[in-house]
């Protein structure tokens, strides 16, 4: 699942070293120079100390609390208005449609914009956004086509929000404190869905229109905190091609490079895929038991839980052991907990899988994205993670909506007992691929030579 969805990553490190030598903002070879060291300093500002990280932290901590407020509530609407699981599947695929038609254009423009005033502008957009959705609710009207433009747009802005925050964190933090930072990140994220989905799911019970009220309000304390972060956060103009066409094939072309980059993306996007049948699933599975939206967002909030546990442990993990072994270690405990959901119909049991799913998931999480932060040049950090997020998170929206149709024609469980059945083969898929040593030997001879970064 991705990192809006219990238990899976939103993107993966490169099998590679866990051991090599971060980079971050600075020359290679000559002292950090970014805001996370002042001038004339030995050391660098510690991160609790660091203002522009605190700030961006605390920021883009309101926007994800925002966005999970009112993700589950947009399926909930049309579940509990009695809505087909189809009509609840094409919900979710408007949600999750822009990880498929929008991550790599909106790599391109991160890397030739401000970072900064894209997440602002991100923030304001979506305020109107979830607003235009509590205004209508508020006097018990429900449009359907109107609900599946808001989450579209939702989706759209929330990826450029993510990839901006993401190449905005080198420019504010030291090479040795980006581990750390990252994974505070995630950490934060996980966090901001294990308070969302319960928050959401208590208030859409208390009001339809609640959880889309309080995610307006969120998105303005996020603007305001923002503001207060100052720019500019560009890449350097003079490595940002003057197509944005060429641009993009740049970034495809440098994921493409990497074998080992390229499997592991493909086995996380399949593993996504069926995340994603799961959530929709257990969201009918508690609708036909008689029990709440509440229970719901209990069991993704265990989720959460894991995932935030996950998130903590990613950065030791990488520094402990190569990725193609948490490439592996991942899949295989993938392939044990996600057949024992979909034999279950018993909350507890339920939250406990997923908070197991989401634990491994938050931990390979944080991996992957320190080590593909690592090894990305400054200037085309939008454009790789954009590469990255579209494989591993787009097919979320596929999954959303054939998970739809097939639990409409066959049933819940078949189709997530079918679902945990590929998960086995992609664990297999990953023992063959990374059991042997190419993965290192690939990262080892390549990617020292693609790793520094200027500015």
């Amino acid at each position: 699942m991705t990192q809006t969805k219990a238990g899976g990553p939103d993107s993966v490190a490169a099998p590679g070293t866990p051991g090599q030598p971060p980079v971050g903002p600075g020359t290679p070879g000559q002292p950090p120079t970014g805001p996370g060291v002042p001038s004339g300093a030995d050391k660098p500002v510690p991160l609790g100390r660091n203002r522009p990280f605190l700030l961006l932290w605390t920021g883009s901590g309101m926007a994800v609390l925002a966005e999970r407020f009112s993700a589950l509530p947009f399926t909930l609407v049309v579940v509990f208005a009695g809505y087909s699981k189809t009509v609840a599947g094409f919900v979710a695929f408007a949600a999750l449609l822009p990880m498929l038609l929008v991550q790599l254009p909106a790599g391109v423009l991160v890397d030739r914009w401000d970072r900064r005033k894209i997440m602002i502008w991100a923030d304001v957009i979506r305020l109107c956004g979830v607003t235009s959705i509590a205004v209508p609710l508020f006097f018990g009207r429900l449009f359907l086509w109107h609900l599946f433009t808001v989450a579209f747009l939702q989706g759209t802005l929330t990826i450029f929000y993510q990839l901006a925050e993401r190449a905005a964190v080198p420019n504010v933090v030291t090479r040795d404190q980006l581990p750390t930072a990252l994974a505070r990140n995630e950490a934060r994220g996980r966090a901001a869905a294990l308070a969302g989905h319960p928050a959401g799911g208590f208030l859409f019970e208390l009001a339809r229109w609640a959880p889309f009220a309080s995610s307006a309000v969120l998105y303005l304390f996020s603007f305001f905190t923002l503001l207060g972060l100052k720019g500019p956060m560009r890449a350097d103009p003079s490595k940002v091609r003057s197509s944005p066409v060429s641009g993009a094939i740049e970034g495809l072309a440098w994921v493409w490079q990497k074998k080992y980059f390229r499997v592991a993306l493909l086995l996380v996007a399949g593993s996504n895929l069926l995340f994603q049948g799961l959530i929709l699933g257990v969201q009918f599975i508690i609708k036909e038991d008689g029990r709440s939206a509440v229970t719901v967002s209990l069991i993704l909030a265990a989720g959460g839980i894991g995932g935030m546990c996950g998130a903590l442990l990613g950065g030791w993990w990488i520094r402990r052991q190569s990725i193609r072994y948490i490439m592996i270690i991942t899949h295989v405990g993938w392939a044990f907990t996600m057949p024992a959901a979909a034999l279950t119909r018993q909350p507890l049991a339920l939250g406990t899988l997923f908070f197991l799913l989401s634990l491994i998931g938050g931990a390979v999480t944080v991996a992957g994205i320190v080590h593909q932060s690592r090894m990305t040049p400054n200037h085309l950090q939008g454009r790789v993670g954009s590469v990255v997020l579209l494989l591993v998170s787009g097919t979320s929206a596929l999954g959303a909506i054939s998970a739809g149709w097939l639990m409409q024609d066959y049933g819940i469980q078949p189709v997530l007992l079918g679902f945990g059945a590929v998960m086995v083969v992609l664990a297999l898929i990953a023992i063959v691929t990374f059991a042997g040593a190419g993965a290192d030997r690939e990262a080892a001879e390549k990617e020292p030579a693609a790793t520094p970064r200027t500015g």
